[in-house]
């Protein structure tokens, strides 16, 4: 019998999938709220915490990624010889005779996701589009019509522990210092990023290598990985001069970009273009269709979503970046930048911000990290901690009373929502509620 622990989106679409087949098992969720709610939808819903579930009757436990698998909650599990899978084990064993395209990175996988999949519509291939984004993995089964194709986000958590997956092609855009309060270190984390290489079988390998540990990576598997880069490749695919350039599937084949969509700003995007192009040439799929993708394509909110613009500034919202690295992704994009950081950290050098002082005008701090960031930066740039979100709105609109020229906004917080916010939706929705009702006076 099963057991899912941990009752979040991909907990309860693993019930509902059971549910649909009447199969038997027991689940939990520490949250009495969220019990509550499951129950209520559910009154036969068998609920047993790890400590008082006869440990006789599961085989296999299918634990949501906000659950570490270090956490001393389910030792009693590990002691016992349970099985213990994130909800991608029992996706693959279901998706055999799907062609999963599965993207995983620190930065950048959502983006790339969402550009595959609508490169599909635009060629009238339908296909599933979930895991780390969107729909969870199991909600495939919901879907009417049968699907071939299949384009799936992994976390490094939910690519932690499987044993049956085998994509059709795997993507891996980068690895920066991410999810260290989850993880030994910084190669432990990079070594669940690698899964996604390591147990592709006999499919397509797609690796971004303008990182140390991704070219690691390649060098170690040159033979099944198709490299790509914003730097030349003599046996790969790269980006120069607003072109695409294949030595890959061809030899020094050109392919013109002739307009990239604002939601592509930022040299950062070439490598989500890259991996989406990739792809195309794999499938042999019309790149005509794919550039014009790219031309049109809009991105999901909170990642460098444009909110607001006059003749005196704009306002970004990149709430998803909870990371330093994506932060200073977003950072060089722009000049003359007042930057709102903040909230739970990942990481504990944010002394790498520094590099790009000169861009930044002015840092509002957030969060319960506030007075640790500002103690890194205040020597060096112009800091002040506001500690929630809307008092350093507040205080960004009273400073640019004095300001005369053209400037940004930046929400890139490198950090997580979880110490004010329930996530970085809730958390990019506030600031654009924020915005919107100031611009709006």
């Amino acid at each position: 019998m099963k057991y899912i622990y941990g009752l979040n989106k991909s907990g309860q679409s693993i019930i509902d999938y059971l549910d649909s087949i009447n199969e038997n098992y027991y689940c939990w969720d520490d949250d009495v709220g969220i019990r509550k709610k499951v129950k209520n939808f559910n009154k036969t819903i068998r609920l047993a915490d790890p400590l008082n579930l006869n440990l006789t009757l599961i085989n296999e436990c299918f634990l949501t990624p906000g659950i570490s698998l270090n956490d001393k909650k389910i030792d009693i599990l590990k002691k016992n010889n349970i099985n213990i899978f994130r909800d991608l084990e029992l996706y693959s064993r279901l998706t055999k005779d799907k062609k999963i395209i599965a993207i995983t990175g620190t930065n950048g996988k959502s983006t790339t996701t969402k550009l595959i999949s609508d490169v599909f519509r635009l060629n009238n291939i339908k296909n599933f589009t979930g895991g780390n984004i969107g729909l969870p993995l199991l909600d495939f089964k919901k879907m009417k019509n049968k699907i071939k194709f299949h384009v799936i986000e992994l976390s490094s958590f939910q690519l932690e522990s499987f044993i049956s997956f085998n994509p059709f092609i795997s993507i891996l855009l980068n690895i920066y210092p991410d999810h260290l309060d989850r993880y030994k270190n910084f190669d432990e984390y990079a070594l669940q990023k690698e899964r996604i290489i390591n147990f592709n079988k006999d499919g397509f390998n797609i690796v971004s290598i303008d990182d140390l540990k991704t070219r690691n990576i390649y060098n170690k598997n040159k033979d099944k990985i198709i490299p790509i880069s914003n730097k030349f490749i003599k046996k790969g695919i790269f980006f120069q001069d607003s072109c695409i350039i294949d030595n890959y599937f061809a030899n020094n084949d050109i392919i013109n970009i002739p307009s990239v969509s604002s939601s592509l700003f930022g040299s950062f995007n070439f490598q989500n273009i890259l991996a989406a192009y990739t792809v195309v040439k794999i499938l042999a799929l019309d790149v005509k269709n794919f550039i014009e993708i790219i031309k049109n394509f809009k991105g999901l909110p909170h990642r460098l979503e444009k909110i607001f613009e006059n003749k005196f500034f704009q306002v970004i919202n990149n709430s998803k970046a909870t990371n330093i690295e994506a932060s200073i992704k977003s950072i060089i994009n722009y000049e003359n930048v007042y930057l709102i950081l903040g909230g739970r950290k990942k990481e504990n050098d944010f002394s790498k911000i520094l590099n790009y002082k000169k861009k930044i005008n002015k840092i509002y701090l957030i969060g319960e990290s506030a007075i640790s960031i500002s103690n890194q930066l205040k020597n060096e740039i112009r800091c002040e901690i506001c500690n929630t979100l809307e008092i350093a709105v507040k205080k960004y609109f009273l400073d640019i009373k004095q300001v005369d020229r053209f400037h940004t906004l930046l929400f890139a917080p490198a950090c997580t929502s979880f110490d004010q916010f329930k996530n970085y939706e809730d958390r990019g929705d506030q600031f654009r509620t924020l915005i919107t009702k100031i611009t709006n006076e």
